[in-house]
């Protein structure tokens, strides 16, 4: 594994399209979509963990989702989490 690849999961959606299973307090990307047991970033971030080291995954979202991804994601460190103060849509998280 390369120690120099970073993997960045975007992840501050609000939930709009996945109306009435996703709300803006838990919108889809912490949703068992799939009905597999785990939410879909869970799935993403699973997947990242093959292919990058884990201190190298980042993931952005809406500041007021911190506390959800540590709660899906045990044992992600706080400065591994990019909090977006105001939603700005795909192109300017990752700027």
């Amino acid at each position: 594994m390369n120690k120099d690849n970073y993997a960045i999961i975007m992840a501050g959606g609000v939930g709009t399209r996945f109306w009435p299973l996703s709300r803006e307090a838990h919108p889809k990307q912490f949703l068992d979509i799939l009905g597999l047991g785990q939410s879909l970033l869970q799935m993403t971030y699973k997947r990242f963990q093959q292919i990058v080291p884990e201190e190298n995954i980042l993931l952005v979202t809406n500041e007021a989702y911190r506390d959800l991804i540590k709660e899906q994601i045990p044992g992600i460190q706080d400065g591994q989490i990019l909090g977006e103060p105001v939603a700005r849509n795909t192109a300017p998280c990752i700027a």
